[in-house]
């Protein structure tokens, strides 16, 4: 009988050491609903820090463009213009150091504002370029849009 009662205890201690398929499924349902709410969380913020870079180096841009305007007293004509300076390297150094890249991959366009008010095209001595505009490739509605425009 002693006996007995021993292998009995033993049984009950294997059965409360292990799980049953019910308390399994409560974990894995209460894990996907975190996961559903998390998951896009996540995604949305990321997409929203690439938005933030994006606009901080179209803002660095707009700067450099300016301090070249200043130097030089033309506006660049390529976003590569403002990683070379033409004033000795005493005077001043390059408004930018290298040419910043869209977090989301996709480069920067650099259009020529002309005095006629068209954006684009190539200045002549007729409607010479009276300012520089930056697009960008806007995700959200899948075309390109005008960041940033300076004109003097």
């Amino acid at each position: 009988m002693r006996r007995r009662n021993l292998e009995h205890n033993r049984l009950d201690t294997r059965r409360a050491k292990a799980f049953t398929l019910v308390e399994l499924l409560v974990v894995i349902l209460i894990i996907a609903a975190l996961m559903v709410i998390a998951v896009p969380r996540y995604f949305h913020a990321v997409y929203n820090s690439r938005v933030r870079g994006c606009q901080a180096q179209i803002a660095i841009i707009g700067t450099a463009c300016e301090e070249f305007f200043a130097m030089n007293k033309v506006w660049p004509s390529t976003i590569e213009e403002l990683c070379t300076s033409t004033a000795p390297s005493w005077v001043a150094s390059p408004p930018l150091d290298e040419v910043p890249s869209c977090p989301f991959g996709v480069p920067y366009e650099f259009v020529a504002i002309l005095q006629d008010g068209t954006v684009g095209g190539s200045p002549s001595p007729d409607n010479p370029q009276v300012g520089v505009a930056v697009d960008t490739w806007d995700h959200f509605e899948g075309s390109w849009k005008t960041a940033v425009e300076h004109r003097r």
